[in-house]
């Protein structure tokens, strides 16, 4: 696997403007974005030194995973098994004291991960190093000043490469998979959870986007009542059996190797109601507003006031509860994730930078209607990633 030129030449250009000179990354989004490696079970660490060295540290069992989708020079290390109960973060002291020795720079500044953030699922379970790695670093590099690095990594993530928007874009194309059966899955006398399961099983057995190592995702279905409770931060599917008439929203997040999409469609369990109808018209116009005010240079609150304009002109504004999107690609749900589509938001788009536009309208104890896309800024525009 070849290096991303472009990502790796903006990451260094990024690093020599900053206060560091090395940044070390633990987190599987991070170690992803200065590596091009999504690490399954997080016990792996990415060392990026301001002349261009780049190494990761991985588990015996990721090194051929590492190998596929990435060039970094790769460092295995045995992980805790039968012939120890260490933790990994001992068994990593002395793979990452040989690499702290290669830099010939013990007096380094270092840019690490001390901050709150989000950290999308690599795997079922991951390792969180928190503090100790600061701690172990500290022994082996006394005379190091340590930093937070989490603000450049952010920056960094916010525009993507034409190798990444390609994985993104992959991530939209395998989530159509469960989408395709969506309609005809949902009807009166369904379950939510039936939905969802009938969704996730499309997705599951569709032939994945090719050249993938991981692909996968998760569906959700909040019909009625609960579908009003989806402008909440989370989704969340329940027993409850749809009837006639109902809103149900379907909500998506698929990932790509490391790289994630943000969906929601809204269904009606048989024949729209008038109001439902008008609901729709405002939710289609406010949409339009948002993508004809995307473009390099525009902020982030001038999208979210496009759209929400729109939604208030229809009579809908104080159910449009939410900001209008979120930076989305290296998250499914980052509130952080630049750029921020908020009426605060003074993030600049540029193109390159994806995120999600959502306009929608919750009512509590009857329903609520989302539709959520995937975007990328390009230099003239808006492309609609997921247009299905």
């Amino acid at each position: 696997m070849s290096i991303d030129p472009e990502r790796h030449a903006r990451t260094l250009a990024a690093l020599a403007a900053s206060p560091h000179d090395v940044l070390i990354c633990n987190s599987a989004t991070e170690v992803l974005l200065l590596t091009g490696y999504w690490p399954v079970m997080g016990a792996s660490i990415a060392v990026l030194s301001v002349d261009g060295a780049l190494k990761v540290i991985v588990p015996e069992d990721e090194v051929e995973l590492a190998s596929k989708t990435s060039c970094a020079e790769i460092i295995p290390y045995h992980p805790a098994g039968l012939s120890t109960l260490k933790n990994p973060l001992q068994i990593l002291k002395e793979p990452l004291r040989s690499v702290m020795k290669a830099l010939h720079a013990p007096r380094a500044k270092i840019g690490l991960q001390l901050d709150n953030g989000v950290q999308p699922a690599s795997y079922a379970v991951s390792y969180q190093f928190r503090a100790s790695l600061l701690e172990l670093l500290r022994e082996l590099q006394p005379q190091s000043h340590f930093a937070s690095c989490d603000e450049l990594l952010e920056q960094m993530k916010a525009v993507k490469t034409p190798r990444e928007l390609d994985l993104i874009q992959k991530s939209c194309d395998v989530a159509a998979a469960g989408f395709d059966v969506a309609q005809s899955s949902i009807r009166p006398g369904m379950r939510e959870t039936e939905i969802a399961a009938a969704i996730q099983g499309a997705f599951e057995t569709a032939t994945q986007a090719e050249g993938l190592e991981r692909s996968y995702g998760y569906f959700f279905c909040m019909s009625g009542p609960n579908s009003a409770k989806a402008a909440a931060a989370y989704a969340r599917t329940r027993r409850r059996v749809v009837e006639e008439g109902d809103l149900v929203m379907i909500h998506a997040n698929t990932c790509a190797d490391g790289y994630w999409t943000d969906l929601t469609r809204t269904y009606t369990a048989g024949r729209p109601s008038q109001k439902q109808n008008d609901i729709r018209i405002a939710i289609d116009a406010a949409r339009a507003a948002g993508l004809s005010a995307i473009h390099p240079h525009a902020t982030g609150h001038e999208v979210d006031r496009a759209a929400r304009d729109v939604m208030k002109s229809h009579g809908f504004g104080s159910e449009f509860k939410h900001a209008a999107g979120h930076g989305v690609g290296f998250a499914a749900a980052n509130p952080n994730g630049r750029p921020r589509i908020h009426p605060l938001s003074q993030d600049v788009l540029e193109a390159g930078m994806t995120f999600n536009l959502e306009p929608a309208a919750y009512f509590d104890g009857y329903g609520g209607m989302r539709h959520c896309n995937v975007i990328a800024v390009t230099s003239d525009g808006a492309k609609v990633m997921t247009d299905f």
